[in-house]
């Protein structure tokens, strides 16, 4: 099969590993300007009550070659040997700092390799560049946007493309205001053109025909008539009230906090797109608390060791 109605079949994350540490809070938020929608994540909790910060880290780990390594640059299926070549590889990719609140990661690597978790296991959007292979220097960061992926909407008849913003701040309203600053930015400055023509370039799989087909929905670094551009933006953030949750019903407790929470963020997050003037944009946005940002950092530089 080579039709774009089957994109879906270059999915590398299982919803399966989603659900190993994280979950969503069913929740319907009422939206008056932003055009998309809004989920609100949260990691679950072990059996001594703790949210599984490492368990996801680990869970991101183990998806480092398809995040990172273009699927017709590697045979399938791997060898053992051949994949243990391309776990070095893909993790001399890393910058890996350690994070502090003094000095924080500003490269926000780990929150991108969230991000791809994300717009594939929710989503159902695979990454179509592997952004990361492209970095001519590991130090550097990615230019451009924080992902690239594309699905197939059988609704609209229409290919949807989304590109990427994750944010890890300590403060959720700054991390809103950056994920805004920085998609008025990739737009104002026609960013978007250039990763469209790198979706032609560097397509990740090696079915020439979907690149082919691909391609044609590109007009001159333009989306044509069956293309659409959507914006996938991660937002995580401290959240303080861990530190005081009942511990005797903790799951409830929890999640009536983090409802609560929730609706004056979004309601905050809907006032900020007022003025927001790019109004043919598309967003899924994804929101998850943390008990530290850093920690989570952290651990994912850890996992890459």
């Amino acid at each position: 099969m080579s039709s774009l109605e089957d994109l879906s079949k270059f999915l590398a994350v299982k919803e399966v590993h989603y659900h190993e540490c994280v979950d969503v809070v069913t929740q319907n938020f009422v939206l008056n300007n932003l055009k998309g929608n809004v989920r609100y994540h949260h990691m679950r909790f072990d059996g001594n009550g703790l949210p599984m910060v490492k368990a996801l880290a680990e869970v991101l780990y183990d998806y480092i070659i398809d995040y990172c390594i273009s699927a017709r640059n590697r045979s399938a299926p791997l060898t053992t040997v051949q994949s243990a070549r391309l776990v070095k590889e893909a993790r001399a990719l890393f910058r890996r700092p350690e994070v502090t609140a003094e000095d924080p990661d500003e490269t926000g690597e780990a929150g991108e390799a969230l991000l791809f978790f994300l717009t594939e296991a929710i989503l159902k959007a695979p990454q179509i560049v592997a952004k990361m292979e492209l970095k001519t220097n590991h130090r550097d960061e990615v230019k451009g946007s924080d992902g690239i992926h594309a699905r197939w909407d059988p609704t609209s008849n229409i290919v949807d493309f989304y590109f990427g913003e994750s944010k890890l701040y300590k403060d959720v309203n700054s991390a809103i205001s950056a994920v805004i600053k920085s998609v008025n930015g990739f737009h104002d400055n026609e960013m978007y053109r250039h990763e469209l023509v790198m979706v032609t370039k560097h397509f990740k799989y090696a079915d020439e025909k979907v690149r082919e087909r691909i391609s044609d929905l590109i007009k001159r670094g333009e989306p044509g008539a069956g293309a659409r551009l959507n914006h996938a933006c991660l937002i995580g953030y401290d959240w303080a009230k861990y530190k005081s949750l009942d511990s005797a019903d903790l799951k409830n407790d929890f999640l009536a906090h983090l409802v609560e929470d929730s609706q004056k963020i979004i309601k905050n997050l809907d006032k900020k797109f007022e003025s927001f003037e790019k109004l043919h944009l598309r967003f899924e946005f994804f929101f998850i608390p943390f008990p530290s940002v850093a920690e989570f950092r952290n651990a994912f530089n850890a996992a890459l060791k």
